[in-house]
Order: C-alpha cells, then structure tokens, then sequence
C-alpha cells in the first residue's frame, strides 16, 4: 500500500498545505471509488468515527477497508464531495473540514449533505477521523 507524495516543508515538517492536499487527496479517491488510494491516508491502526450515529470501524484493513468497500457499492452512480471549506493546523497535525456532498445509491435516489470532518494525523497519515452528518443520514453504516 503506497502513501501518497504530497507537499512538506524542506524539513520535513507537516504544513497547512500538506493538511488540506492530504484531505483533498483523499477526498478525490473516494470519489474515485479508489479504495487502495483511500486506505493508503490512513494509519494500520487507524479508527474512523462516525460520530453522528455513534460508529466506530476500527483499522485500515478491516473495519475501514469494510466501510468504503460498503460504501462504494451502495453509491456507485454517483459520488462526489465539493465545496471544501478547511481549517489546518500544523502544530497539532489535525484539519477540520465542512463540504457538501453529492451521491445517488443504487435505486436512483439522490442524497445531498453537508458534513464536517475532523481529522487527525501522525506521521503524515489519519490516526483518527470524526465523521458528522447532516439530518443523522448515515451513508457509511
């Protein structure tokens, strides 16, 4: 499993920058249905809560590998999240991001949210993330 090659300073330190292109990075192989490039922004022992249903899938090759397999099944038409609104912060390696998203499940109905994401990294990749959405829809079950 590859880690994405994104932006840091010239020591190496984790920036505002490398924050938000991770996110967007990730956001874009979700909406790929790229489930190795997804899986390659988190930790091996990763934990990803959805907070608003109070549900926890627990490591990067189980629980969460699980989740976006789930995920991409039931959305295959059509996914995608826009309008990014971030707030980056490098000295304690964590992002908060609010989007909307678009998806169609498989009979056709369309879904649209508005979702905040707080991710938390170490070493570059996601350690946690916190999931909340909007009207307590549950599209990551």
């Amino acid at each position: 499993m590859s880690t994405p090659i994104l932006p840091t300073t010239a020591t190496g330190a984790i920036t505002s920058g490398y924050l938000i292109d991770m996110v967007e990075y990730y956001f874009a192989a979700v909406d790929r249905n790229d489930l190795d490039a997804v899986l390659s922004c988190f930790h091996e022992d990763a934990i990803v809560t959805i907070q608003s249903a109070h549900s926890p899938h627990e490591g990067r090759d189980s629980g969460i590998r699980q989740m976006y397999v789930e995920l991409f099944e039931n959305y295959r038409n059509h996914m995608r999240h826009i309008h990014f609104r971030h707030v980056a912060d490098p000295e304690n390696n964590r992002v908060a991001s609010q989007f909307s998203v678009e998806l169609t499940d498989n009979e056709g109905t369309d879904i649209s949210l508005t979702n905040a994401n707080f991710f938390y990294l170490e070493d570059g990749l996601f350690r946690r993330v916190f999931i909340y959405m909007s009207d307590g829809v549950n599209v990551l079950n």
